[in-house]
Formats: structure tokens, sequence, C-alpha cells
């Protein structure tokens, strides 16, 4: 296995990165979140109550 990976690293880093983006990817546009992530685009406008 690990003959394998060092010979395939950059494929194998490729489709774990890739992976990885669509899991966030996923998880950012479902259906639930939606009312949560509208909250977070103001979040570089809100300002600081101190």
């Amino acid at each position: 296995m690990i003959d394998w990976l060092s010979q395939h690293a950059g494929m194998a880093g490729l489709l774990f990165f890739f992976t990885v983006f669509l899991l966030i990817a996923g998880w950012a546009y479902r259906p639930k979140a939606k009312e949560q992530m509208e909250s977070y685009k103001f979040i570089p406008l809100a300002e600081d109550d101190k």
C-alpha cells in the first residue's frame, strides 16, 4: 500500500482533496443549511460590540 501511494502520490492527493471539496460543498448546499449560510453572509459587515 505504501509503495502504491508513494508512486501515485499526485493522483492520491488529487482524489483526496477533490473528495474533501465535494463533501464540504455538499454540506454547505444542503437544504437545511440555507438559514445558517444566510446569517453567515453578514459576518464581514457586522460591527464589533467592543
